[in-house]
């Protein structure tokens, strides 16, 4: 994976001036390793826009400072702890709508997965050790979850944005305000899934199918 990490850093700089244009972006790919890199790209994109565009944006402050993380041990974790799962939960959601728009792709949703938390690791710029703990943490939920990522039954978004949910940790017991909560992170999850990069999806098809002709 270290491999793929670097090369996350080196595709960045690459197409960064390019404002990330897929149509320009996928025509430079000739082989499906590297479009399903490009396009895990774009799933990690859709990911963070759910962490962006919700209520609870402040509690998952991202904090890279060794300083803080010495002397607040503790509340770092616990930051550090909720930053990973919202992120994860918010990939399942952006794969689950992926498959259902493109069933097809079901037999590469791991290399998907996986190019994702690279890309993620780049924006992020995470050290080699905190990038492999934060793989190995979000492959062992993403094994426990994917029934739910892999499957075109609508209670399937339901469960996972309430996972998306308990994964912010916010320790609210008032049954009213818990379900005022869930419901505004669905409005939240509701906008990501209509602003769904299809443009993206469109070019990657085109080029997949060229490829695998």
């Amino acid at each position: 994976m270290l491999k793929e990490k670097k090369q996350a850093i080196e595709w960045k700089k690459k197409y960064g001036d390019t404002n990330f244009k897929p149509k320009l972006i996928f025509s430079k790919q000739n082989t499906k390793d590297s479009l399903l890199f490009s396009l895990g790209f774009y799933v990690m994109i859709m990911a963070s826009e759910i962490l962006f565009n919700q209520p609870f944006k402040n509690k998952i402050k991202v904090v890279h400072n060794k300083f803080y993380k010495f002397f607040f041990n503790k509340d770092f974790e616990k930051i550090e702890r909720i930053e990973n799962t919202s992120f994860a939960f918010s990939l399942f959601l952006i794969l689950n709508k992926l498959f259902k728009e493109e069933d097809t792709l079901k037999e590469f949703m791991k290399e998907i997965f996986f190019n994702s938390l690279c890309h993620w690791s780049s924006v992020m710029n995470f050290s080699e050790k905190d990038y492999f703990k934060k793989v190995e943490l979000i492959e062992n939920m993403y094994e426990k979850n994917k029934n739910l990522v892999l499957t075109h039954n609508e209670d399937s978004l339901i469960d996972l944005i309430f996972l998306l949910y308990k994964s912010f940790e916010i320790g609210e017991a008032d049954k009213q305000i818990i379900k005022k909560n869930i419901a505004v992170l669905g409005f939240s999850v509701s906008k990501a899934m209509k602003e769904f990069r299809y443009d993206a999806l469109r070019e990657f098809n085109e080029k997949f199918k060229k490829i695998r002709q």
